[in-house]
């Protein structure tokens, strides 16, 4: 929409006045020219994501079930990121939705990956070992989640705990 009005602009004040020499004319059309590419890249607000928790009834109907990686963050124990080898869900705004996994990215537990691609946002994973559970003699792993726009702008990050496992 920006670019019509540019032109359109550029036209009338083009044909106001004195005519204009061919060197001043090809200057102001990359002047426009480089006013409306600027239009065209320029990001839109940033917009901030906060991942809902992934349900039961989510987990069913994507079937989310069999070896994976669950991202809480805080405290919480609500999933907000569910990581399997070849995919990864996240819910936004009541809809889950699903990434691919970079192939090429880092291998983390459970054949999760570090990276995964959506059509509208990417996901970057990280997992650190902690300290083992006294009392069971587990590992305690910590993950970070960030989730950024198609601009790789960060909307949200989120560290918490990761369990692994089928």
């Amino acid at each position: 929409m920006r670019l019509p009005l540019i032109v359109c602009l550029a036209a009338t004040l083009a044909s106001c006045g004195d005519e204009l020499s061919e060197a001043e004319r090809a200057e102001q059309d990359r002047e426009v020219v480089e006013r409306v590419r600027e239009a065209n890249e320029a990001a839109p607000p940033l917009v901030q994501v906060v991942p809902e928790p992934i349900l039961y009834p989510d987990m069913e109907a994507h079937d989310l079930f069999g070896l994976a990686c669950s991202y809480a963050p805080g405290t919480s124990m609500g999933a907000r990121v569910i990581a399997r080898e070849a995919d990864a869900f996240v819910k936004v705004d009541g809809d889950v939705i699903r990434f691919a996994a970079d192939p090429g990215s880092r291998e983390l537990p459970a054949k999760s990956r570090s990276l995964y691609n959506g059509r509208e946002y990417s996901l970057r994973l990280n997992v650190v070992d902690k300290e083992a559970d006294a009392e069971t003699d587990t590992p305690f792993l910590e993950g970070t989640v960030w989730l950024r726009d198609r601009w790789d702008r960060v909307i949200y990050q989120g560290t918490g705990a990761v369990s692994c496992g089928a």
